[in-house]
């Protein structure tokens, strides 16, 4: 059963009791954000040599993760470019957006900027962009105006969710950055859970009213811009949270 995210902003200590007692969540959290989004990764399962041992399987996250990044070329090349007609000489630029996305810090991406470092106009990035997030490579999110529900036209560029982005860094040979992979992981889940998700500069993001920082264990109240009392520190690293704070795995049951 999903959680409601009222529900664990609510009543998040007794959901912590009950899910934090669970065998390895943190390891099978960390394994999920590694190769766990996509049904697939069974194909990459290592069987231990004696079959009737009652021995936990093991995943190569390489073939998975090759596996991985050729259906995002499949994507780009097949589906883009019949669904979209993106003439063929135009479809690497889509691998090139996704490759800038996987190295810039969290955050930090615009359409402007991939605009000035791929080399496309600015109208141009912005239907590409659109494109891939229609099929699910990028998520792109706005910020809320203070005064009216409008949205800027700027948003942040992230891949869609964690498995995707350490594909891409993966193929180019990229580390990974935590930071990244964590905010990945909660806007992938908010959104997935149905509810609208938005960029904050009071933190890292705004969701139905609420401001939402994102972090380790060592995340502090000292990084949010301002005292709000409907703001919330979401830590990685930590099975138990307290006052307001709430690890990052919880949010793995929001649907």
């Amino acid at each position: 059963k999903a959680i409601e995210l009222e529900e664990l902003l609510k009543n998040s200590s007794g959901i912590q009791a009950e899910l934090g007692s669970v065998e390895r969540i943190r390891g099978h959290f960390k394994d999920y954000l590694s190769f766990g989004y996509f049904p697939f990764f069974l194909d990459a399962v290592l069987l231990p040599g004696n079959t009737d041992a009652l021995v936990e399987p093991e995943i190569d996250t390489s073939v998975y993760s090759r596996k991985l990044f050729r259906i995002i070329e499949k994507v780009i090349y097949e589906d883009i470019s019949s669904y979209y007609r993106i003439r063929t000489e135009n479809l690497g630029y889509f691998k090139r957006i996704l490759a800038y996305t996987a190295t810039i810090p969290p955050g930090e991406l615009n359409r402007n900027n991939i605009a000035r470092n791929i080399g496309l106009d600015n109208k141009t990035v912005r239907n590409y962009l659109t494109i891939l997030q229609e099929t699910g490579l990028l998520a792109l999110i706005a910020s809320k105006k203070a005064d009216s529900n409008l949205l800027k036209q700027t948003e942040k560029v992230y891949l869609d969710n964690p498995n995707l982005y350490r594909a891409v860094v993966d193929e180019i040979g990229h580390s990974s950055s935590v930071g990244s992979i964590r905010e990945i992981f909660f806007i992938n889940m908010i959104r997935n859970s149905g509810k609208q998700l938005f960029y904050s500069r009071a933190g890292d993001f705004e969701v139905e009213n609420r401001v939402f920082e994102i972090g380790g264990r060592g995340k502090s109240w000292r990084q949010l811009r301002d005292n709000l009392s409907n703001a919330y520190l979401v830590k990685d690293d930590i099975l138990y949270g307290g006052n307001r704070e709430i690890p990052l795995y919880l949010f793995g049951f929001l649907y």
